[in-house]
């Protein structure tokens, strides 16, 4: 394919901002080429598909480092009784009787409903983070089904708990162990394309015990996965550590082995400057959740110490909205009233947004992504903004923040192949998919 007449903003190592570019795309997903239409089109074969930008803004796609596809149907839904006064409420009134209640059915409209939002978002790779303690095994295989059914790019893990029992937590345990396995057979038997890959899924210290994190680090030995694991996200994982193990929650984790450099820890909202020294020595991947934060009331993470003392900080929704966009913007906002100093922020939301989130998929998955230059996959974002002033590297903060932000996105590419055109959905029929996923709500809120 070849994508000409666009105003490309390459995000790569030299920042480049093209007026009038171009870039070709070659047939296994990757970018072969980008510059101005005389450079690229060159060796550009006659019968291949060309798509005119008009003049919109090209950039690579969106990444999601922490999301919960699980979580779609429950838009709309009501809960009986009082308002959730605080984090565990939430949890015990809302996401973990909603879990309960899901079937492999639901499991997999409620993917497709989210995934069919986040590329028209113009997100193109999620890090997702799934629980169904009644429809487990299998589960990642559906999801897995509707990120091939859409077209965009994933990398899933089972939510591993003790909260439900043994039995239940050793359903968690071998839903990623054999989904892990499968992925890396296929990958071995070069049956891998490059779109689905595996984490291992934990979901807090304060809902596991020792026993079995020691049995998913043993696991974790040969599976290589890394873990991905919810940290610090509201002072009751804080406090449940101090008082049972008499660490916090990153020194237990760290100690026990489950978090390391192919790990990613959500949130980190409550961590103590020697935690945070601990992360950034050990190499840990973290990932903010500013407006589910928000949402939980649980606080805002320390974005501007993390990242100045050199941890990897990324952004994610946690299912709050596919609007990452609105992730960036909150990101750099809360720093600000957080700190009181309408200086900071600027640097640190920017590089969660749209260097760091790369970089931890890079790190983990081998995935280069992020970046318009050849060699990389072609996962990009047309974009409809015609820039009112001029559009240089030295401000593209604010043309993202004030501007592009705000645009909406024409098309998205993953791999090189179009999955929105237009503003819609070409790979699914949007308007099938949601009666369906009505149909699969109402019968899982009757069961709520």
């Amino acid at each position: 394919m070849l994508i000409k007449n666009a105003r490309i903003v390459t995000l790569d190592g030299a920042n480049r901002v093209l007026d009038d570019g171009a870039v070709r795309i070659a047939a296994d997903g990757s970018i072969a080429g980008v510059g101005t239409l005389a450079e690229v089109a060159s060796s550009e074969p006659a019968d291949r598909e060309t798509l005119d930008a008009g003049g919109r803004l090209l950039m690579p796609a969106l990444i999601n480092a922490h999301t919960h596809l699980y979580s779609t149907l429950a838009r709309g839904i009501s809960l009986p009784g009082r308002p959730p006064r605080n984090f565990l409420e939430i949890l015990k009134k809302l996401w973990w009787r909603l879990d309960c209640a899901l079937d492999l059915e639901d499991v997999y409209w409620s993917a497709l409903v989210g995934l069919i939002d986040y590329a028209k978002a113009g997100v193109g790779t999620l890090v997702d983070h799934h629980s169904s303690p009644h429809a487990c095994a299998g589960s990642l295989d559906r999801i897995e089904q509707a990120f091939r059914k859409v077209g965009l790019r994933g990398c899933l893990c089972y939510e591993t708990t003790d909260r439900n029992g043994p039995a239940k937590s050793r359903e968690g345990f071998k839903e990623n162990v054999r989904f892990l396995e499968r992925l890396r057979r296929n990958a071995q038997g070069g049956a891998g394309d490059g779109l689905v890959y595996g984490h291992f899924g934990l979901h807090a210290s304060f809902t596991l015990k020792d026993r079995t994190l020691e049995a998913c680090v043993e696991a974790d030995r040969s599976l290589g996965a890394g873990f991905h694991i919810h940290v610090a996200e509201d002072r009751a994982d804080v406090r449940d550590a101090r008082q049972r193990y008499h660490k916090s929650v990153v020194a237990r984790l760290t100690d026990l082995g489950v978090l390391y450099d192919r790990s990613l820890a959500a949130h980190c909202v409550h961590v103590t400057a020697a935690d945070i020294r601990r992360l950034a020595h050990r190499a840990i991947n973290v990932v903010h959740n500013p407006q589910s934060n928000c949402n939980n009331a649980v606080g805002t993470a320390r974005l501007v110490e993390m990242v100045r003392a050199g941890v990897l900080v990324g952004i994610g929704s946690d299912g709050y909205s596919p609007r990452l966009w609105e992730e960036f913007k909150t990101a750099f906002h809360l720093q600000k009233i957080r700190k009181g100093d309408p200086r900071v922020g600027y640097a640190e939301a920017y590089a969660a947004a749209f260097l760091n989130n790369r970089e931890i998929l890079r790190k983990i998955w081998g995935l280069e992504l992020g970046r318009i230059e050849a060699g990389a996959r072609a996962d990009l974002i047309l974009v409809d903004y015609f820039p009112p002033t001029p559009l240089r590297p030295d401000n593209l903060f604010g043309h993202m923040l004030f501007g592009i932000s705000n645009a909406a996105v024409d098309t998205l590419l993953v791999n090189g192949r179009v999955v929105v055109r237009n503003k819609e959905c070409v790979t699914v029929d949007e308007r099938a998919v949601a009666e369906g996923a009505k149909a699969r709500a109402r019968a899982l809120w009757d069961r709520f």
